[in-house]
């Protein structure tokens, strides 16, 4: 006979002690569970696949039925000890037993019989096909996911790889893989950082570590572990370890960071080389000029004024690309200043801004220091260095919530046509010749480049008038690190 699961929700003591001996006394093979409450019997029962569910009448409600229904058929109102509550109409088609019947055992034996059989046997259908299905499916995800999967015991002994992992020794060795624990296949400082990490993950639930690691098969990768703590059904502790490689990913990082510092060096030994001999011309030129500029015919004077103004304009782009090639350094330094503090610092370094008046709008902001002084420097100075009246009003608009920070700059200037509104944010690019106004175009670019180290962004808005806004959004959780 297939046994039957039967599921009892009921909080008296009484009640319980008569529906077991009912049960008990009714002959046949059965598993019994207990429930208190309707709301954790109804999830025990679509947790086991009862067969038969009981519910004390002094518990029963009508609208937990049709969940009940979705699980089995077989519902029944148990009368015990306490008053009878329900009547016909209350529980409708619901079948009752009564647990002080004298005949008791033989209802509920006739019940389970009548029953029990067919249901039963479908439930423990059900059952074996989701353990099978469970097994298969999770077959079928290990061996799928292109990581290095395996399972730990507290013995640090491999009980569970899958096949991307065991390629990582040699063919010949792959059987004895799962069993072991494969230290000794490693070098003693490996080993020894494997099992560390592995105490952590057991004892604090988690941890994770990136290293370069000698594989038996004679492969040399750089992987990113995670090691999870797991418990099974039989309370046993095992740690899930899921290893990424990143070999390619680090080796890039590391190009990077060594093309970043070349070109570092390049910059500071460029700006540095150029000057000198630009110092020389500029003076040279200076000297030319105080001795003998009252003898020079017009045309001369105004190329030597030419000279003096690229001098110039070559000095300060040289001092723009060496900042460029520098703002990461610069910004990894972090200090926090007041957004209006800033804004008053710069406008006292910036020529004709007493011109201007400039008003912030708004919550009062903290940001770090150095990057928004950067972008405060060159988008005010912008607006002050190329306003057609040249005085006017700058508004910067602050505008805080959880996402993000918006800071908009808007000014009543001559504007920006929207079809440079990506060209303005290149190095070298300038809407007027250099000639007309002097700047290096390399102000906006290094603005775009320090919000992008914070992972924020700056675009032109295109639905402004009147002149131009700058939309600056600045992420409310910085830069991660």
């Amino acid at each position: 006979m297939l046994k039957s699961y039967i599921l009892f929700i009921s909080d008296n003591v009484e009640c319980i002690e008569l529906f077991i001996h009912a049960v008990k006394d009714s002959g046949g093979k059965q598993k019994l569970y207990l429930s208190s409450s309707m709301a954790d019997g109804l999830k025990k029962a679509e947790d086991i696949s009862a067969d038969f569910v009981f519910i004390d009448n002094m518990l029963f409600k009508a609208e937990a039925i049709d969940e009940l229904l979705h699980v089995t058929s077989s519902i029944y109102i148990a009368f015990g000890t306490g008053k009878h509550r329900l009547d016909t109409q209350a529980h409708g088609e619901l079948s009752t037993i009564d647990l002080n019947s004298p005949n008791v055992c033989n209802v509920m034996a006739e019940i389970l019989d009548s029953v029990c059989l067919p249901h039963s046997q479908n439930a423990d259908i059900g059952r074996n096909q989701n353990s099978l299905f469970d097994a298969e499916f999770l077959d079928l995800v290990i061996e799928s996911v292109p990581n290095y999967l395996f399972v730990k015991d507290t013995q640090f002994r491999i009980v569970r790889a899958n096949q991307t992992f065991l390629s990582l020794y040699p063919e010949s060795y792959r059987d004895k893989v799962i069993g072991s624990t494969t230290i000794e296949d490693y070098d003693p400082d490996e080993a020894k950082e494997f099992l560390e990490k592995d105490s952590e993950a057991f004892a604090c639930g988690y941890s994770e570590t990136v290293e370069r690691i000698q594989f038996p098969n004679g492969d040399s990768r750089i992987l990113f572990t995670q090691k999870k703590k797991f418990t099974d059904e039989h309370n046993q502790d095992y740690i899930l370890c899921i290893a990424t490689d990143v070999t390619e990913r680090e080796d890039l990082i590391k190009k990077l960071t060594k093309s970043n510092q070349d070109l570092e060096r390049f910059a500071y030994s460029a700006s540095h080389d150029l000057k000198s001999p630009l110092n020389a011309i500029k003076n040279l030129a200076s000297w030319i000029e105080e001795d003998y500029f009252d003898a020079f015919p017009e045309g001369a004077k105004e190329n030597f004024r030419l000279i003096k103004s690229r001098s110039i304009r070559m000095a300060t782009l040289l001092d723009d690309l060496l900042a460029y090639s520098r703002v990461q350094k610069c910004l990894e330094d972090e200090e926090w200043g007041y957004l209006d503090v800033v804004v008053d610092s710069v406008l006292s370094v910036i020529e004709q801004s007493n011109k201007f008046t400039v008003k912030v709008v708004g919550p009062r902001l903290k940001l770090p220091r150095v990057a928004f002084q950067i972008v405060a420097m060159n988008l005010i100075g912008n607006t002050i260095k190329h306003h057609h009246k040249g005085c006017g009003e700058i508004t910067i608009w602050v505008k805080a919530n959880p996402k993000g920070n918006q800071i908009s700059f808007i000014d009543d200037g001559p504007g920006i046509p929207i079809t440079y509104s990506k060209k303005i944010f290149e190095m070298f690019q300038t809407l007027q010749s250099k000639d007309v106004i002097e700047g290096s175009g390399v102000g906006l670019a290094l603005v775009k480049k320090v919000l992008e180290y914070y992972e924020g962004s700056i675009v032109l808005n295109a639905t402004h008038q009147n002149g131009a806004r700058f939309d600056v959004l600045w992420p409310a959780c910085n830069r991660k690190t």
